[in-house]
């Protein structure tokens, strides 16, 4: 989902991680599930993505209720 709403926003995943304030190869790696983001780097994403955290969290919570 961040990934999409990235890409729709013409934003490079360098820049983002940049705009977030996140490690790249971090975020890279949030992108591709690797790993599990903490509330506060959700916040700075969220921000960095122009949304309210709530937003992003309803979501990802819809795309995981779709993949059970």
């Amino acid at each position: 989902m961040i990934r999409a709403e990235r890409l729709k926003q013409g934003i490079a995943q360098d820049q983002f991680a940049l705009l977030a304030n996140v490690d790249r190869s971090y975020y890279g790696k949030l992108e591709r599930g690797e790993r599990q983001p903490s509330l506060a780097l959700m916040l700075r994403i969220a921000g960095g993505l122009g949304l309210p955290a709530s937003e992003v969290l309803a979501r990802v919570e819809r795309l995981l209720a779709g993949a059970v």
